[in-house]
Order: structure tokens, then C-alpha cells, then sequence
């Protein structure tokens, strides 16, 4: 064989030696990074502890019970825990929303599935002006809201089912 073919072939496997090491590079650094964005975050209250309500300013005439029964005939019903269907091992177990749980593998989070399909840091969980959200934080598998992938942040209602892996937790 020509020198000059050789040379050619090395160069080109060396450049798919790079290829293959920035793809591991990039699948690592996006298991590691939520799980650095959620270090250098504030603590957050433990799931289902009591989180104070900002005050409304104060309506003078009103009494405190009418302004919350007036607050919720706005908001029929607030979803306020999560509720595993899948896998039958963990069926019926609950998790109380709070402002923000995490989703997955790895110690440092709020709920943990230790199941194959389970990114370390899979997705989040919020609640936002009496809404729920579902952000997928770069999972493998993808974040699933009734059949539908997540993308970006995507609102949950009561009722609704959200799959992580081979998990399934409803909304109620």
C-alpha cells in the first residue's frame, strides 16, 4: 500500500478515536451537570414541610376565612402529592409536592427509584402558582407527561401520569 494512503487511514481513525471520546465526554457531562447546578443551589425544605405564604397586604373588613374560601373556590383543587402506580414493587407509595422535587437515581434526590432506566438526576417536579410543572433535566430516556415527551417545562394536572423509566407517578 501506498505511504500516503496509510497516513490517510491513520488520521482517520484517529479523528474517530476524538469522535468517540467527546461523545462519552458529553453523555458524562450531562449525567454531572444537574447534579452540580443542584449543589450550588440554596437547601430546599424537605418534602411535604410546611412552607410559609406570603402575606396578601392585608384587605381590611375581610375575615381570614372568607379570603381562603375565596381563594379556593378559584382553585377547585390543587394537586398536592405524587402517587407511584409502576413498578407493582412501589405501587401506592406518596410523595408530597413541594416547591421542587428531583427525580432519580442518585442520593441527592427527592425521590429516589433505583431502576435501570433512571437517569442519576432525571427530571424535576415543581409547583408554581398552584401549577405543576415536569422539566426533563437531560435524562437518557426522556421525561413522559400521558404518553407525550417533555420538553422544556410542561404543565401536569390532577390525574395526569408522569414517567420516568420504568416509573410511573400520578399527579393527585
Amino acid at each position: 500500500m501506498p505511504e500516503q494512503l496509510l497516513t490517510v487511514l491513520k488520521l482517520c481513525l484517529l479523528a474517530l478515536v476524538y469522535l468517540f471520546f467527546l461523545r462519552v465526554l458529553r453523555a458524562v457531562w450531562a449525567e454531572v451537570g444537574p447534579l452540580r447546578a443542584a449543589a450550588g443551589q440554596p437547601a430546599r425544605p424537605a418534602p411535604g414541610a410546611a412552607v410559609p405564604e406570603p402575606a396578601t397586604g392585608g384587605r381590611k373588613g375581610r375575615s381570614g376565612r372568607a379570603a381562603r374560601s375565596r381563594s379556593s373556590r378559584r382553585q377547585p383543587s390543587v394537586p398536592s402529592r405524587l402517587v407511584t402506580v409502576e413498578p407493582a414493587a412501589r405501587a401506592g407509595t406518596e410523595a408530597a409536592l413541594g416547591p421542587e422535587l428531583t427525580v432519580g437515581r442518585a442520593a441527592g434526590c427527592s425521590l429516589v427509584f433505583d431502576e435501570r432506566f433512571v437517569s442519576q438526576v432525571h427530571c424535576r417536579i415543581f409547583v408554581r402558582d398552584g401549577s405543576v410543572f415536569v422539566e426533563d433535566l437531560g435524562s437518557t430516556n426522556g421525561t413522559w407527561v400521558n404518553g407525550a415527551r417533555v420538553v422544556g417545562q410542561m404543565p401536569a394536572r390532577l390525574g395526569d401520569r408522569i414517567q420516568v423509566g420504568n416509573v410511573v407517578l400520578e399527579v393527585r
